[in-house]
């Protein structure tokens, strides 16, 4: 399972770096991903993860 959650988001960052588009993803269920496997290794790191992302802000006021 953890393997492929990490393959899914490298696949994303590999999207992200090539300058591809990732509007037609769902990107709130990717960042909860990324917080999860965080979350699988410290808590306290998927914490400070939350206190200091402003990727939330960007995908809710995302245009549909």
């Amino acid at each position: 399972m953890v393997y492929s959650e990490l393959e899914l988001i490298r696949k994303l960052r590999n999207r992200i770096a090539h300058h591809e588009p990732i509007f037609q993803r769902n990107l709130a269920t990717d960042f909860q991903k990324i917080h999860d496997l965080i979350a699988v290794r410290c808590l306290i790191t998927a914490a400070w993860m939350l206190q200091n992302q402003g990727a939330q802000a960007l995908i809710s006021n995302k245009p549909v």
